[in-house]
């Protein structure tokens, strides 16, 4: 189904609790048609910040979505009690998830991406699959791993102890932003998750039971991320390139992502 791109659907706020926790989410969604779409961001970014632009785009407009900031990022509780492993954070998105009643897609971004495929799995195990997982350069081998690899390398305290520096370091002015609102252990913590998790998972992708599967590429992103599109691209599932947009695709070309995401809907019949 292609929704119009000329309606704009009215955003709600949310302060989700999850489920088993006293810890709160915040987030947005719209109402629309077709499954609805679960937007997940990357590491130090936010949901409420990176994914309205995307969801507001031509192509999705119309769409019912739903997006929020993870625990320990944007706006969202920040337990000191909490993991932060990738798993633990999948396992509360799926309980999240199961109090919906219409089809659910997944997307995500980055740390987001690797997180929706973890989502998935479990959601394919409690019988309650995903129409759709799209995933926008994730960390599917170690190569992919790089400001992680460097985080996760560095002893927690001393992380904590330079996090301005760190948050000062980043070129992209949006994404020094949303790293300056996350927590410090909230980020190392996933960051060390996303190594140790993020890697041989292309196997894992292709083999998910789920409708539809693909890849978002930036068309400036690097060669190693190029490899792993094309590995994924070798492993059966479509790879769908964004023009003019690196790995920042809500900050360089949110419209050009929007299209890649319905596009692979689309074409899955979604």
């Amino acid at each position: 189904m292609s929704p119009s791109s000329e309606r704009r659907s009215p955003e709600e706020s949310l302060r989700i609790e999850l489920p088993g926790t006293r810890a709160h989410v915040v987030g947005g969604r719209t109402p629309g048609s077709g499954p609805l779409l679960v937007y997940l961001h990357g590491l130090g970014c936010a949901g409420s910040q990176d994914w309205p632009p995307v969801a507001r785009s031509a192509a999705l407009s119309g769409r019912a979505s739903l997006w929020f900031d993870l625990l320990g990022f944007g706006q969202s509780d920040r337990p000191r009690d909490f993991s932060y492993e990738l798993t633990e954070q999948a396992r509360l998105v799926a309980s999240l998830l199961a109090r919906e009643s219409q089809p659910v897609a997944l997307v995500g971004h980055s740390m987001g991406g690797t997180l929706a495929l973890l989502v998935a799995e479990e959601q394919v195990r409690a019988g309650r699959p995903p129409v759709a997982v799209v995933v926008a350069e994730p960390n599917l081998r170690l190569e992919d791993a790089t400001g992680s690899a460097v985080a996760a390398a560095t002893p927690v305290e001393d992380f904590v102890a330079k996090w301005q520096r760190w948050v000062e370091s980043m070129s992209s002015p949006a994404y020094r932003e949303s790293v300056r609102r996350a927590d410090p252990v909230a980020f190392h913590r996933s960051a060390s998750s996303l190594v140790r998790v993020g890697q041989g998972l292309i196997p894992r992708l292709a083999a998910l039971q789920v409708p539809v599967k693909g890849y978002v590429l930036g068309a400036l992103s690097d060669d190693t991320t190029r490899e792993t599109a094309r590995q994924v691209a070798e492993a059966g599932l479509p790879v769908i390139t964004v023009e003019a947009s690196g790995h920042g695709f809500s900050e360089d070309n949110p419209e050009g992502l929007g299209r890649a995401i319905a596009e692979m809907l689309t074409a899955g019949g979604q």
